[in-house]
């Protein structure tokens, strides 16, 4: 397993935190899902059925099972798993197919790196918890999955359908362009980011 430094930063102090990717999802990264996530997860989930939030309103990834999606993709070649490590705990989780193919016009075909399931901890979503406690987990591993395909060959091109609460992250935060709804994937808006744009949003490659 290959680890790589990155930063997140501390929402209270505002200052730059110390974190590392992992390229895979170990057991012990489940153990600490299971431990530190699931226990968030459903205290938020009490608090909505309490405020009577309807269930179609509530944050749309809260019952991924990732010790489920961790198993079935250990036994896919082309998908490959990412965890972000921070203060000793995990901040987030990211699963990407790399057998996936490009749907914008101008490049129709070429190899992207599809991300399948992205999932910040909960503790650092404003839609869960008063205050979160890390900013850019999502950033992060959008670059990441920049960074993996940059390493395929693949020029940073990526894709992912968006769960309606993320629209304006994709959108508008990592400038990727909007496809638009997709009927064969739930009505879910597709997104991809060209070559072009994974530059504009981190930089271009290393020589």
């Amino acid at each position: 397993m290959n680890k790589s430094l990155t930063f997140l930063r501390n929402r209270k102090t505002g200052k730059p935190v110390e974190a590392e990717i992992c390229d895979e999802i170990t057991d012990e990264h489940i153990r600490l899902w299971h431990s530190s996530w699931m226990p968030v997860v459903a205290k938020a989930e009490a608090e909505l059925q309490r405020r009577g939030v309807p269930r179609d309103q509530w944050p749309q990834d809260l019952h991924w099972k990732w010790d489920d999606k961790t198993a079935w993709s250990r036994k896919v070649w082309a998908l490959k798993r990412y965890s972000l490590m921070c203060e000793g705990e995990l901040q987030g989780l990211m699963l990407i197919n790399l057998a996936k193919y490009s749907r914008v016009t101008t490049q129709v075909g070429w190899h992207i790196a599809y991300v399948e399931f992205v999932a910040t901890a909960p503790w650092n979503r404003p839609d869960l918890c008063d205050q979160p406690t890390f900013r850019g987990v999502g950033q992060t591993l959008m670059r990441t999955a920049i960074e993996v395909s940059r390493a395929e060959s693949f020029r940073g091109r990526i894709g992912l359908h968006s769960l309606p609460q993320a629209n304006q992250f994709y959108q508008k935060v990592c400038g990727m362009t909007d496809l638009g709804p997709d009927r064969s994937y739930d009505d879910l808006v597709y997104y991809e980011m060209t070559e072009a744009q994974a530059d504009a949003f981190c930089g271009p490659p290393q020589a």
